[in-house]
């Protein structure tokens, strides 16, 4: 049953590989001059649904292209590897109630905060409700019914106190990952070692960014530090976050997950860098993986890596060429060698 589950993803994904822009288009993306002329050259490409009749580049939209293609997949997978291909997708449901916080919280015009939701098709929510909650307790109420519910109704006292949005996110991100860890640790098989391959390694990063954000940019206590990371995250758990927490380097840290940073860094500069370097990694393993027969969980992981991927560096395109950087400033800071 799951070989013909995978074969049924595999036809899917084939079918859909040519969407993806090829190394002409990027470079056409890159040359462009203005804003304008981008949305043109994006406007004959498979990707002309995100651009705007003004054509303003609406990457939203891009977004909800990834999640929908998530959704399909998950549809053809065994029920296991399903399940967990459908929480890794609800990381777009989580962004939309940010957004939704974020705009009670600081009392964002309706139609702005409408325009930058991820378009999901039908959800359970009714975003543009709970954008006019009112207030931050006014949108958990009209989510008690939610798996959100507990953990942001448990960081609303911290919330309350400091008037910070901090304490709801990162709740809602802690729960989120927590879950994903568990469902990665329920697979067995090809599925086991494919789920820790791709999202494994990409969990332990996020968790060691953290780490290192709250010290620095956050200057939070070493306590403060474990309580809001993960402390089950393969290869930079609990063990990891307390040496950052004791000030251990960041060099060795990312040395550690098998990451050299550059020499001269400061230490902003280098989680920018490790930043990049892990995104090249997921690029890289999802052009191979998609090369070879694809039955088994990786395929699906590989392929919405590469829709990641693309929507990265598109985004990483209309914002520099939004602020004036040149295509040899802006090349660099792509995943991909345009």
């Amino acid at each position: 049953m799951s070989l013909f589950s995978y074969a049924a993803a595999q036809g899917y994904i084939r079918a859909r590989l040519s969407r993806l822009l090829d190394r002409a288009a990027w470079n056409r993306l890159l040359e462009a001059n203005t804003n304008v002329e981008l949305g043109r050259i994006l406007g004959q490409t498979p990707l002309a649904a995100a651009v705007a009749e003004d054509g303003a580049v609406h990457l939203h939209t891009l977004r909800g292209e990834v999640a929908t293609a998530g959704r399909a997949l998950v549809r053809f997978l065994p029920r296991n590897s399903g399940q967990l291909l459908a929480w890794y997708n609800q990381r777009f449901e989580i962004e939309n109630l940010k957004t939704v916080l974020r705009a009670v919280h600081y009392q964002v015009a309706r139609s702005r905060a409408l325009a930058s939701l991820i378009p999901l098709g039908p959800t359970r929510w009714r975003w543009d409700v709970l954008v006019e909650a009112g207030s931050v307790a006014g949108v958990i109420d009209q989510m008690r019914d939610s798996p959100y519910a507990a953990p942001l109704q448990n960081a609303m006292e911290r919330y309350q106190q400091e008037g910070r949005l901090f304490f709801l996110e990162v709740a809602l991100d802690l729960f989120y990952f927590q879950k994903l860890v568990r469902l990665i640790e329920s697979q067995s098989g090809k599925d086991a070692s494919e789920a820790r391959r791709f999202l494994g390694r990409w969990i332990a990063v996020q968790n060691l960014l953290w780490a290192y954000r709250y010290r620095t940019y956050g200057r939070m206590t070493p306590e403060e530090i474990i309580n809001y990371t993960l402390h089950r995250a393969f290869a930079a758990g609990l063990d990891t976050v307390r040496r950052v927490a004791l000030d251990s380097p960041l060099a060795i840290e990312a040395g550690r997950l098998g990451f050299r940073v550059s020499g001269g860094l400061s230490e902003v500069e280098a989680l920018t860098e490790i930043e990049l370097l892990v995104e090249r990694e997921r690029f890289q393993h999802a052009s191979a993986a998609i090369g070879r027969p694809m039955f088994h969980l990786g395929g699906a992981l590989a392929y919405l890596w590469l829709l990641e991927c693309e929507l990265r560096d598109l985004t990483m395109i209309v914002e520099g060429k939004a602020t004036g950087l040149t295509a040899a400033e802006i090349a660099p800071r792509l995943v991909r060698a345009a």
